[in-house]
């Protein structure tokens, strides 16, 4: 009898420690960090440069030094995919990572139509930026990004802010054609 009434008041001693901890857990008004940091307003050309050499070592699935075309391509559409998801193209900056807007976050999916006009496109600026070998290495992919990043740094004093940075995050996530 002692022994069945102390299971008893175990049992409901458990219960109410367990109810005590799930109404704490869900009143608990704790929200989860952001995956990415704040907004970037300036991006200077030699974390341009050092973005695009991790980008291109990411992008080199096979690991042979090199971006084919293909590897170049899945880049392209994942980059475009991601902004339009995100709303925003992330920027690896020491201290972590920032992020430009580029468009609505939470937009729908590309379309078949847009994912062959970014294989497409994708296409072309790899016959470019590669040459005749038909290998972009990692010295000229971040020699094209720079290229994009003098291209969009319009008042020439080497960092990019308001639009300029915004047109160079749109040619990074190859949204500047997909995303209106």
């Amino acid at each position: 009898m002692v022994i069945a009434l102390v299971q008893k008041l175990a049992y409901s001693g458990i219960a109410a420690a367990m109810a005590a901890s799930i109404g704490l857990v869900n009143g608990a008004a704790v929200e989860p960090a952001p995956a990415y940091g704040t907004a970037i307003d300036r991006l200077e050309a030699n974390i341009a440069a050092r973005e695009a050499a991790r980008v291109f070592s990411r992008a080199d699935l096979d690991k042979d030094g090199a971006l084919s075309q293909d590897e170049y391509s899945v880049l392209a559409v994942v980059s475009a995919e991601l902004a339009r998801l995100n709303g925003f193209v992330a920027i690896d900056i020491s201290g972590g990572v920032r992020t430009v807007a580029v468009s609505t976050a939470g937009g729908p999916s590309l379309s078949p139509a847009q994912r062959k006009r970014i294989n497409d496109r994708a296409a072309r600026e790899f016959r470019i930026i590669a040459g005749e070998d038909e290998r972009l290495a990692g010295d000229e992919y971040v020699a094209a990004q720079l290229e994009q990043f003098l291209t969009n740094d319009v008042d020439r004093n080497g960092v990019l802010t308001g639009p300029e940075l915004v047109s160079f995050a749109r040619a990074q996530s190859k949204t500047t054609f997909t995303i209106s």
